[in-house]
């Protein structure tokens, strides 16, 4: 907004509004079919019902009112175009009128010029009942000198879908330009969806007071404001990308990608400007602007937006607008920024911002494809409130569902065609830095080949009839090393457990299986040997997401599986959520894993068998409370030798320190140690289930009463329960550092530990923490973009 509150002089204007010819069944000659005949004109206003011919072209010149009474329909497809002349062009709905302009994403409506250049004619501008804060709780619009405001908030002036608003902006003089959509005092009962606003010299979108709820907008490189509010806008909107294009290609710095303001002239002015705002994706082009600019008095809801590209991703400005941060009558959640915010009367802070509770991340620049396609994991979901969609993320485009494609233009993006993954690979690929990938059925990685995958990678598993899933197999590599803001995510476009068949590493380790080798439950690939030292790669800050497809009934694929793996493999901050099968499981082999969360996986969170002997450290498994999932997980931990050989060699005997286990199934096993296996378990709080401590078979219960396996520094919630009474409850209290009948309490789901612990730091694969549990209070490990709660 160069301004506010100027009054348009209507002057020649109106007296340009000489003529409209072509509507619907109006046959006049020169109203042909083809060609240059095809070009209707618009030049009077519209005092009565108004349908323009679907598919026609139009050319407006002048000013054209929409009378109160009025509707101006405009079909799917029409494009009208200013004329390049001495005459202000633009279109105005007057108050009482209504615009019925509905386009499909196939068959926009435009509205453009002659001249392709910003600032070359005077866009579209609605006025309505609904309030404004400018004294007198009215006010006349800036362009045509038209009335606005009122006390009818659910004032209605129409529809806009899929409208494109291009080369606005004309200079009315040095200090006033016209936005590309103006809405002025317009109420709620008006529907704005799918519109963008396309290289114009002022505003994109400009709200003027009123509750207009918007939402699918696009503001792209208009050369002030990207969106822009004033006198009072208390609508909702969601999904909005503001886009400027780098400078150099455009050849000016745009302003604000959000100028919000109260009243410029009155910052106390009532009603207050408090939108609510989520799923931004805010792009800027210069250095030396703001992204967000809050001030004049301004109250504002923001949830679930992303900004970068300007030197001030987020300021704050005046009095007021502060002090509402501070007591809460404005929130800002959920929000990453590349920069540090600036507070320019200091009382909000970047403390403030990002103080536990808001979620709010500074200095981290996020990577999209296409622009602007991309988005978080992590965000508040608005949908108890009707106009809200459910999109608990950050940003406003998923990879999964690019709703801008069809119907806007993208000045300055390189279209990019998202590369399948699929088949197999012999040789070396990379995946680059921050882009998405399509997973379509399965995809491996050959012996001798390795999948670099970089930081930021998404990857995402088709939505289809193809199995899909990733498999490492021995001889090659993994090497997929995220960041703690920057994971690689692998996930699925259906978000519901057990929608694809996730990551499958096998080895040259050992496995107790007869022969010992094995075949790979998916893929049929070989494992196991006796190379225990053996490196598949490294996984670190990865998550993975929705996995567990069930193959038939017996048979379902977990988060990360690891067959006959060895301990040359690097395995640390990886994240299994919500999979229908297991979060993690060891098939054998000696691979050592660490800062590893299972996140309500139905079935088991983490599982071995066949012999694995790895060391373990800082493993969370949390199951959320069954009526919220719909299910009732299954184990914390299942731990087998083997299931049909208990005294299979070698017999698996990991160690394992600084559990956290959380379950949500009163009827189910938390730790459950049977066919035969040994275990060292140390330093671990295990809760939420019905028998959280479990013991079975023979020879698992031989091995703790003879101290061949250990379990120390153990606290759970129940008792132990002891299927054989070999090794019974009074033997699991009396042993080092155990406690029985706890009652835990978390902070952040799963964050507290109990004071006393084993150290095991002796070994350098161990760091010391002679605490139980795996998270500490005031340093959570599981902090950042890489978990998903």
């Amino acid at each position: 907004m160069r301004t506010s509150n100027w009054k348009f002089m209507t002057m020649a204007l109106a007296a340009s509004m000489t003529l409209f010819t072509a509507c619907t069944d109006n046959n006049e000659p020169g109203n042909g079919d083809g060609g240059e005949d095809n070009k209707y004109e618009l030049t009077k206003d519209i005092e009565s019902d108004t349908e323009l011919e679907a598919g026609k072209t139009y050319t407006l010149s002048g000013g054209i009112h929409v009378k109160n009474g009025a509707t101006l329909k405009i079909p799917a497809g029409v494009t009208i175009i200013a004329k390049h002349d001495d005459v202000v062009d633009y279109i105005l709905i007057e108050q009482g009128a209504k615009i019925d302009a509905q386009g499909t994403a196939s068959n926009p409506i435009v509205m453009t010029s002659e001249k392709k250049e910003p600032g070359a004619w005077g866009g579209i501008h609605i006025c309505g009942y609904a309030h404004t804060n400018a004294e007198g709780g009215t006010g006349s619009s800036e362009i045509g000198g038209a009335p606005y405001g009122g006390n009818n908030d659910a004032d209605n002036s129409g529809t806009l879908r899929y409208v494109r608003v291009e080369y606005t902006g004309f200079a009315f003089d040095e200090e006033h330009e016209a936005n590309g959509i103006t809405f002025y005092g317009v109420g709620n009962g008006t529907t704005v969806e799918y519109c963008q606003a396309y290289m114009g010299s002022d505003d994109g979108f400009e709200w003027f007071g009123g509750s207009v709820n918007v939402k699918y907008l696009v503001s792209t490189d208009c050369s002030d404001d990207s969106f822009d509010w004033t006198e009072g806008w208390n609508g909702k909107a969601q999904f909005l990308v503001a886009y400027q294009s780098p400078k150099d290609e455009l050849g000016y710095d745009c302003d604000c990608l959000m100028e919000c303001d109260n009243n410029g002239k009155s910052f106390g002015a009532t009603p207050v400007a408090c939108p609510t705002l989520a799923n931004l994706t805010l792009i800027g082009n210069g250095e030396s602007k703001q992204g967000i600019r809050l001030r004049a008095g301004t109250k504002a809801k923001i949830y679930n937006a992303i900004v970068k590209g300007k030197g001030q991703c987020l300021t704050t400005e005046t009095t007021e607008t502060e002090n509402a941060l501070m007591d809460g009558s404005s929130e800002l959640q959920y929000i990453t920024l590349a920069t540090d915010i600036s507070c320019k009367e200091g009382i909000y802070s970047s403390n403030e911002f990002t103080k536990d509770g808001n979620h709010n991340i500074i200095n981290y620049s996020v990577m999209f494809t296409n622009g602007y396609v991309g988005t978080i994991e992590g965000g508040k979901n608005l949908s108890d409130d009707s106009f809200f969609t459910q999109a608990a993320y950050q940003g406003a485009v998923p990879a999964s569902n690019d709703w801008t494609q069809g119907w806007t233009l993208k000045s300055g993006i390189a279209e990019e065609t998202i590369e399948e993954l699929k088949g197999e690979i012999t040789t070396s690929k990379t995946l680059a830095e921050g882009k998405i990938y399509y997973l379509t059925g399965e995809y491996k990685v050959k012996n001798g080949a390795t999948l670099k995958i970089e930081p930021g990678v998404t990857i995402i598993a088709k939505h289809d009839d193809i199995v899909d899933y990733i498999l490492v197999e021995q001889g090659s590599k993994i090497d997929a090393q995220g960041t703690a803001e920057n994971p690689i995510v692998m996930t699925s476009e259906k978000k519901e457990a057990g929608a694809w068949g996730g990551i499958h590493i096998c080895g040259y380790a050992h496995t107790n299986v007869a022969g010992g080798t094995g075949s790979s439950e998916i893929g049929g690939a070989i494992y196991g040997g006796n190379n225990d030292a053996d490196n598949s790669g490294t996984l670190r800050y990865v998550r993975i997401e929705y996995s567990g497809y069930a193959f038939d009934e017996e048979h379902e694929a977990n988060g990360f599986t690891f067959y006959g793996v060895g301990n040359g493999t690097t395995v640390e901050y990886c994240q299994a959520y919500q999979g229908s099968d297991d979060g993690f499981e060891f098939f054998g082999g000696s691979v050592n894993i660490k800062y590893c969360v299972s996140t309500s996986c139905s079935d088991d969170s983490f599982d071995w068998t066949e012999g694995w002997n790895g060391k373990a450290q800082f493993l969370v498994a949390y199951q959320e409370a069954a009526e919220t999932l719909g299910y009732d997980c299954d184990c914390l931990l299942e731990c087998d030798n083997n299931g049909t050989n208990f005294a299979a060699t070698p017999v698996a005997h990991p160690i394992l320190a600084n559990l956290t286990l959380i379950g949500n199934g009163g009827s189910k096993q938390g730790v459950r140690l049977r066919a035969g296996t040994q275990v060292e378990l140390y330093n671990t709080l295990i809760t939420g289930k019905g028998q959280p401590l479990t013991v079975e078979t023979t020879e698992t219960e031989t091995a703790l009463k003879e101290g061949v396996s250990k379990l120390e520094y153990v606290a759970i919630s129940k008792t132990l329960s002891s299927k054989e009474g070999i090794y019974t409850n009074d033997m699991f209290a009396a042993a080092t550092g155990n406690l029985t009948a706890q009652n835990f309490t978390w902070e952040n789901l799963y964050e507290g530990t109990i004071d006393g612990g084993k150290d095991l730091s002796a070994d350098s694969f161990f760091t010391k923490a002679e605490y139980k549990g795996a998270v500490k209070t005031g340093d959570n490990w599981t902090s950042g973009n890489w978990i998903k709660q």
